[in-house]
């Protein structure tokens, strides 16, 4: 799945342009001198011309280019050639026509900069370091190999929005630091009320190219080689899903609220919506920062970092479909097929939070309804709380929400939530709607586990736990055990939050429905598999610092796995049991001067006094994972 788009330029040697028109001329001097000229164009492997025309379409078939030479800290670089530290493209206009290449020089893609101009009314509105674009026409460039370095960047707008002046750009050109020579953009409404298209805003990473890398003409990113400009969309796009999996019901109305009595809504019409920390980009206006990360992350350096000036707005709504639900037209029943909040489950644009750390929190109401008996239950009020810094939404990623509602007796309905497509990998939270909230994802080798409602073994499984908005810290981490669902019971057992719930009660220590095995004991037991950590990995590779259980099912231990939460306001107390030798002891614990810790026996020890764990009040909260064998 591809969420950038790669431009290149490449050095192309006269040899290989056989166009007697330039036999003589300057260019062809230049050349026999070894000089080779620096071109702009779609040069990817393997890729068509179509795939060209595509990708330049998306950039409005244009594209504006900084580079120079010996960049460094502190000043702007110089246009007179005193310093190596130079100028060379001042904010060039590049520009793709299909079938042309080769016929220049300065085009072998089909994208060309020799010649061209900006308009008076574009060059006010392109910029830098504050004093605006001539409108000269642009001539050729060639590599220098004395030079230490090249460094390019670009940005391209949609060319109206320029024109109209509803977006400026200022192409910084000076900072304490190479990182902060981003760019500045402005972006108004016109007089008639028409906003800047976000959606047509994308910056290029930074590249840098340091003398000594070679100079092979026919090889990426080398000195005097082909320069690889890797765009990156300014949004972000999210869509949201909702499917439900109850035996003998149909949800066939749901609700959703922004606040504890608004109802969510486009218009007049009623929306899928949450509360959470957005800016919509269909009408913003203000200031656009565009900075690179530094070398601290090797995954992000050159990345360009974004940030909006401007009022947060605190909800976020997105498409009206889930208000059609009727008895006909019922909520979807898989995670494959559900139903989306914008017909064919297409994306909404909003402007990215990387920074973010603000919940996103949902209430819903829903209608239940049986086909077969016209019976109704009307279900209000039901919340989750997704931890913030699973919301930090960058640029140029798709991120899909994926909420399940289940059959649930004893305890409130549960939703299954979110899945984020990533652009180098895909990853998938889930979490419980009660409260507290559990959220748990799965990494597999580099990748994220996404699309399924299970795991694969040898998959890292991660959970928090979010509590009054807030991740559980780890005094809360002795409250939280992982059990597993007996193999043998897995034909007949109903394998639900409420059924754990009820096998736990019946049976704490582990001896009926639910097996604790090797792996059932609680999570802050460093001797056990399951293992606190303070970090978690990111969608795009890549880690945020985040309080969580980690638990690695080995190709043996595929089957259901059962995670439980006690509330402290629940009541913990221990009672000895009489116990056998030899008899199972998984679940059991020993105590030592007032201490009950999980044993470490797998069957009971001679002389050796057990105890089983007795919640009683409070609320405990269960979570069901189902782990399967990898193919």
């Amino acid at each position: 799945m591809k969420k950038y788009v790669l431009f290149a330029s490449a050095i192309l040697a006269f040899a290989s342009c056989a166009n007697d028109s330039y036999l003589g001329t300057e260019e062809e001097q230049l050349l026999a001198q070894g000089e080779k000229p620096i071109t702009f164009g779609f040069d990817v492997p393997a890729a068509t011309r179509a795939e060209g025309a595509a990708a330049a379409g998306k950039l409005n078939k244009q594209f504006i280019v900084w580079g120079e030479k010996g960049e460094a800290d502190g000043t702007a670089p110089v246009t007179d050639g005193s310093t190596t530290h130079q100028l060379v493209f001042p904010n060039y206009k590049v520009t793709y026509t299909a079938n042309t290449a080769y016929t220049t020089t300065s085009n072998t893609k089909d994208w060309e900069y020799v010649g061209l101009s900006w308009e008076t009314a574009d060059a006010a509105n392109i910029k830098m370091g504050g004093t605006a674009v001539t409108s000269n026409a642009q001539t050729i460039k060639y590599w220098d190999y004395a030079a230490a370095s090249y460094t390019f960047t670009a940005v391209s707008a949609k060319p109206e929005d320029i024109t109209a002046g509803r977006v400026v750009i200022n192409k910084k050109t000076s900072g304490s630091n190479v990182y902060e020579k981003g760019y500045e953009i402005t972006l108004t409404k016109d007089a008639s009320d028409n906003h800047p298209s976000l959606a047509d805003l994308y910056f290029s990473d930074r590249n840098y190219i340091a003398q000594g890398t070679g100079k092979d003409r026919t090889a990426p990113d080398v000195y005097g080689g082909n320069v690889k400009l890797k765009f990156r969309n300014s949004l972000t796009q999210v869509r949201a899903g909702v499917y439900e999996t109850i035996p003998g019901y149909q949800v066939t109305a749901i609700k959703f609220y922004i606040t504890d009595n608004t109802e969510a809504k486009n218009g007049d019409t009623s929306a899928f919506g949450v509360m959470a920390k957005n800016i919509s980009p269909n009408n913003y206006t203000g200031t656009l920062t565009v900075t690179y990360y530094d070398n601290t992350d090797a995954d992000t350096e050159n990345h360009p970092k974004l940030s909006f000036s401007g009022t947060p707005a605190n909800d976020l709504i997105l498409g009206t479909n889930m208000s059609t639900l009727s008895t006909s037209n019922i909520l979807g029943k898989t995670s494959a097929s559900p139903t989306w909040d914008t017909n064919g489950g297409t994306f909404t644009s909003v402007l990215p939070q990387i920074d973010n750390t603000t919940n996103m929190k949902l209430k819903v109401d829903y209608t239940l309804w049986n086909s077969v008996t016209g019976e109704t239950i009307n279900i209000t009020g039901k919340t989750a709380e997704v931890p913030g810094k699973y919301l930090a939404w960058k640029p140029n990623f798709k991120y899909t929400y994926l909420f399940k509602i289940t059959d649930d007796d004893l305890y409130p309905i549960t939703f299954d939530a979110v899945t984020i497509e990533a652009e180098d990998g895909t990853a998938e939270y889930i979490t419980t709607v009660t409260e507290p909230s559990i959220t748990t994802f799965g990494v597999k080798g580099d990748k994220y586990v996404a699309g399924k409602d299970e795991y694969e073994t040898g998959t890292d499984i991660y959970a928090t736990i979010v509590k009054n908005h807030s991740v559980v810290d780890p005094e809360f981490m002795t409250r939280t055990h992982l059990y597993k669902v007996k193999s043998s019971d897995l034909a007949t057992f109903p394998v639900t939050e409420a059924a754990v719930a009820e096998a736990l009660a019946e049976s704490p220590t582990g001896t009926a429905k639910i097996s604790c095995t090797h792996i059932c004991t609680p999570w802050k037991d460093s001797s056990d598999k399951a293992t606190q950590v303070t970090s978690v990995p990111s969608e795009d590779g890549s880690t945020i610092t985040q309080y969580a259980v980690k638990f690695s099912p080995a190709s043996d231990d595929h089957g259901y796995y059962a995670i439980q939460y006690i509330d402290e306001t629940s009541t913990i107390t221990y009672e000895a049991v009489t116990l056998n030798e030899g008899d199972l002891v998984g679940g059991y614990y020993t105590e030592a001067s007032g201490n009950y810790t999980p044993t470490t026996d797998t069957a009971a020890q001679s002389g050796v006094t057990y105890y089983r764990q007795n919640v009683t009040g409070g609320h405990p909260v269960y979570k069901v994972i189902k782990v399967v064998a990898a193919p």
